[in-house]
């Protein structure tokens, strides 16, 4: 039985504020106390997060125990709606986790911040008192919440506003890599005429990831029309919003967008099209370069139900400038998120030790860098690509070298300055716009986006 998918991004928020204001146990003087308690090199620390996947967790914790192996560490991995709809009451009750994932996307360090200890006197110990210039830019602040509290200490960044491509099925089709709307088109007839999918997508029900697409295809119709809208300086429903949703239409219409978009969301039904080997293209951001490594593409395979899997040489790949005004499609990032920790937390001290060697050591960060899944927090960082086995090295390494260039000078937030009330009105726009049955006009669709949209105030002047 399928529930209606427009009401589903309305309601994960709605319940997660709720929840917040029917009272958080962190805060106040236990906060304070929490962050003067010293750090710890034994106990126990459970840690959930909807990110990283559980592999490159328990590496991580591999590493840790090498220095630390007084302290378990235990990993819990969410679904991106599930995390948010676990946590709050987990927090609430006393019983959450010791540390938690927390990310500066909207408004979630004010959301989940009042649970979380201030972080800074730690990172002031451990990195001196210019602590904040030895992340990368932006990044300690973007972690903030709106007291100036470092609620979540900075584990790496993201990149996102690019497709990945398996180049086995373009090769097998005959296909190129498109760089327009037009080429996407002839790409796509190519890579169905041999059974497969082209592009998929999981737009339905309250993931936020559409948002990403929506974001690449304004940008290549404006540059600045996305962040101007998220901020207040221009309206969802102006013409270069009007223009983006008709593009995402027409995207369905002429078989980029997979007719199935609207029958899951990007997890698991994207990304286990994508790993199965069924679709040629799928857009996910700097995380997915993980799965180019030999070892992290054949657990993600076995994981979407490949048995025996033989894995492909999966490459990032420039978003098509679909709008053809010649803006191509910038990259958009930011600090992807950090590692919180609770004031109720009854291992404060080794809690510390392990979120700083995470995010604040050499050691832990370079272990960041080597996954392939963050761009590392700490300046100076980069992958040791000769402790990385990738599918293909010749092919691979110099795309991802590449792609970690782009991603580094990014000058576009992904989330930071949008509202998760707009990030959910975008999603429900894009399901109406992918929806046969809705008898909507576009122009009503951005109206209505408009004003289901909150404007945010980040960075706004």
């Amino acid at each position: 039985m399928k529930k209606s998918k427009y009401v589903l991004a309305a309601v994960g928020l709605a319940s997660a504020v709720s929840l917040v204001l029917s009272g958080c146990s962190g805060g106040g003087d236990s906060s304070a106390d929490a962050s003067s308690e010293p750090a710890a090199t034994s106990g126990e620390v459970t840690w959930w997060g909807y990110t990283p996947d559980t592999p490159v967790a328990e590496r991580y914790i591999a590493e840790f125990n090498k220095e630390f192996p007084d302290i378990k560490v235990t990993y819990k991995n969410f679904e991106n709606v599930d995390y948010r709809t676990t946590l709050t009451p987990a927090l609430d009750s006393g019983k959450g986790p010791d540390v938690f994932v927390l990310s500066p996307a909207g408004g979630t360090p004010d959301l989940w911040g009042p649970y979380a200890i201030d972080l800074a006197p730690l990172a002031q110990e451990k990195l001196g008192a210019d602590w904040e210039s030895k992340f990368g830019e932006g990044y300690a602040k973007q972690l903030n919440d709106s007291t100036g509290r470092l609620v979540s200490a900075p584990m790496g960044g993201m990149a996102a506003g690019f497709l990945w491509i398996d180049q086995n099925i373009l090769d097998a089709a005959g296909a190129s890599v498109p760089t327009d709307y037009n080429s996407w088109v002839d790409t796509c007839a190519k890579i169905t005429a041999i059974g497969k999918t082209c592009f998929t997508m999981g737009a339905g029900g309250a993931d936020t990831f559409p948002t990403e697409m929506f974001h690449s295809i304004a940008n290549s119709v404006d540059p600045n029309f996305f962040i101007e809208a998220a901020t207040g300086k221009a309206k969802w429903s102006d013409p270069a919003g009007i223009e983006t949703l008709n593009i995402v239409k027409k995207m369905r219409a002429d078989g980029i967008i997979s007719s199935d978009a609207l029958d899951g969301t990007q997890y698991p039904l994207a990304n286990e099209a994508f790993m199965r080997g069924d679709a040629a293209m799928v857009q996910m951001g700097f995380w997915y370069t993980q799965y180019s490594g030999a070892e992290s593409c054949k657990t993600s395979m076995e994981a979407a139900g490949v048995a025996n899997p033989t894995c492909f040489v999966q490459l990032p790949a420039a978003f098509p400038d679909v709008a053809g005004k010649g803006n191509g499609s910038a990259y958009f990032g930011e600090a992807d998120y950090g590692l919180a920790i609770s004031a109720d937390s009854p291992n404060i001290g080794a809690s510390k030790t392990f979120v700083s060697w995470m995010t604040m050591s050499t050691t832990g960060q370079q272990n960041v860098a080597n996954a392939l899944d963050l761009l590392p927090a700490l300046q100076g960082v980069k992958p040791d690509f000769a402790s990385i086995s990738l599918v293909d090295d010749s092919v691979q390494k110099p795309a991802i070298e590449e792609l970690i260039s782009e991603s580094g000078s990014t000058t576009q937030s992904r989330q930071y300055q949008t509202t998760e009330k707009t990030l959910d009105a975008i999603v429900i726009a894009i399901q109406q716009v992918l929806d046969p049955t809705v008898n909507k006009s576009v122009d009503d669709i951005a109206a209505e986006l408009q004003s289901s949209s909150e404007a945010s105030t980040v960075g706004a002047n």
